[in-house]
């Protein structure tokens, strides 16, 4: 019954993976900042709901930059993130790729994620590969896989996995269950997560999200992460790096296909750590 959909996702990720997984580096990871990064992309989109299954083929691109002024300790400047994102919808799959440079201060790491969605009547599967180089924050390696199923109604449970790895002894692994409750063009999210990183322990956090349609053009998003290792930007035990992150944005559709968003966030982590944030993105499909 799911062997048509697997195939065209092998179709339509399978011959890069080779091509991305030579893009791996031996450089030495340091800190294990990328957890916010998934943080914002944790709840499925919109689209993995039953109406994927009646969408026609579509291609899409996005692009996303996001400036930040951050305070480390003593030290204050910038960090940056650039990423775009191409991908295709086919029958019940959804395949995509990305390529992500993020910018630390004076440091330029890049990752290359591919990944994709398989779209089943009352489920969905979510699987996804990456790889960085360059690396003097980012992983070496990524896998993240998630599984989603409806409860009742509009109401899905989700789980998923997510594996980093760092030429470091810091390897982490971390497990999310959440909550989605869709309604309209809409969804509120509630997710709690354990991060275990190997030889330091186990942390801790919770994460909200919301994405609400105020018109048919106009959607407001907002989001809020509380926990332990959000940034982990001094390697220290769970229990000494508590912070949250508050987020808002908007998001306008400005043609057939087309839209524009722009959001900001406000983040903190012990003992001191401050990020504020702008973003921007446009997305299209064809």
């Amino acid at each position: 019954m799911y062997k048509k959909p697997i195939l065209d996702a092998v179709k339509i990720i399978g011959p890069s993976i080779l091509a991305v997984l030579l893009l791996i580096s031996n450089s030495a990871a340091e800190q294990n900042i990328d957890t916010e990064r998934l943080l914002r992309r944790m709840t499925p989109p919109l689209a993995v709901t039953e109406e994927a299954l009646l969408t026609k083929d579509e291609m899409y691109f996005d692009a996303y930059y996001e400036p930040s002024d951050i305070v480390q300790g003593s030290r204050t400047g910038h960090w940056s993130e650039i990423t775009s994102t191409y991908g295709y919808k086919h029958d019940k799959v959804q395949g995509y790729g990305s390529v992500t440079r993020y910018e630390r201060f004076s440091n330029r790491d890049f990752t290359a994620n591919i990944g994709a969605y398989f779209n089943f009547p009352d489920s969905y599967v979510h699987s996804e590969i990456g790889v960085g180089w360059y690396t003097t924050y980012i992983y070496n390696l990524m896998i993240l896989n998630e599984y989603g199923h409806k409860l009742f109604k509009d109401v899905f449970w989700q789980i998923g996995y997510n594996f980093r790895k760092y030429n470091s002894s810091d390897d982490s692994h971390m497990i999310y269950p959440s909550l989605i409750y869709y309604f309209g063009d809409s969804y509120m999210s509630a997710s709690y997560g354990a991060t275990y990183i190997e030889g330091r322990g186990t942390g801790n956090f919770g994460n909200f999200r919301g994405d609400f349609a105020i018109t048919e053009f106009l959607h407001l998003t907002s989001g809020v992460a509380v926990g332990q290792w959000l940034y982990d930007i001094y390697g220290l035990d769970p229990s000494k790096e508590f912070g949250y992150i508050l987020s808002i944005g908007l998001t306008a559709k400005v043609y057939k296909g087309i839209s524009a968003r722009v959001g900001y966030s406000y983040s903190a982590e012990e003992p001191k750590f401050i990020k504020r944030s702008l973003s921007f993105g446009l997305s299209a499909k064809f």
